[in-house]
């Protein structure tokens, strides 16, 4: 009895997801019990070219012998009476992800002799960029700190992230608002390896979470004007809410 309870120590459950299809080895019948039990009890179930479910294994003096289920009996075979269906690996590498901010990042604005700051176009040589890193199997990603919004700012041409993915055939998987906040924290939990921005600060916040990061060059003082007229009309509208 000792004996047994030692061997049975040996016992090790394996994935009952494990399948298998019983080969020309199979004699036509499975032991109801252990091989080591006193019981020889067998049952006569299955045949050659079924697939069967692989429930856990138990591995004793160069013998591996297989629990299975059989048209819902259970019971022991030698598992050279089975053929494993092995399924193809997963592949559980992730692509590297590369996020780009939006504004004058992807797109462009421009300054007016005014003063006012009105839609440029869209950033060619970033968008190019979006489209050879997405070719080698990268994850390109938007992440901005504008709000999303409902409605378009009524000054604003330029189109929203999302009508960009259409409009400029944008490889885009993703789009992340931050509402004003900065980018680094949101960089930091999704994984992002490397982040292209217009605004220095953004750029120095990612670098110092340990992200690669690349400034965009803009016209001077761009940024800061951009950044002004959306809070601006932000402010706007809060106002009028607040009075209606």
């Amino acid at each position: 009895m000792k004996q047994i309870l030692q061997e049975w120590r040996k016992f090790v459950t394996e994935s009952n997801k494990k399948t298998g299809t019983l080969n020309s080895d199979y004699p036509g019948y499975i032991e109801l019990y252990s091989p080591y039990s006193s019981n020889n009890e067998q049952a006569q179930v299955g045949s050659p070219g079924d697939r069967v479910e692989v429930l856990g294994s138990w591995s004793d003096k160069g013998v591996k012998w297989l629990e299975v289920e059989i048209e819902g009996i259970k019971g022991w075979i030698d598992s050279t009476e089975l053929d494993l269906i092995i399924p193809p690996e997963k592949d559980m590498t992730e692509a590297p992800i590369y996020s780009f901010d939006y504004d004058n990042t992807l797109i462009r604005y421009h300054t007016l002799e005014d003063g006012d700051v009105v839609y440029l176009g869209p950033h060619e040589e970033n968008i190019k960029l979006t489209k050879d890193l997405a070719a080698a199997g990268n994850k390109i990603i938007i992440v901005t700190s504008r709000s999303k919004l409902k409605k378009k700012m009524p000054w604003d041409d330029a189109p929203t992230p999302e009508e960009a993915i259409t409009e400029f055939d944008l490889p885009i998987e993703e789009i992340y608002y931050t509402y004003g906040d900065l980018k680094a924290d949101k960089l930091t939990e999704l994984g992002a390896v490397k982040h292209w921005d217009d605004d220095e600060e953004e750029v120095e916040a990612a670098e110092a979470a340990g992200i690669e990061a690349v400034l965009v060059p803009v016209e001077q003082g761009i940024t800061e004007r951009l950044r002004q007229k959306f809070v601006d009309h932000l402010d706007e509208i809060v106002k009028h809410i607040i009075q209606d």
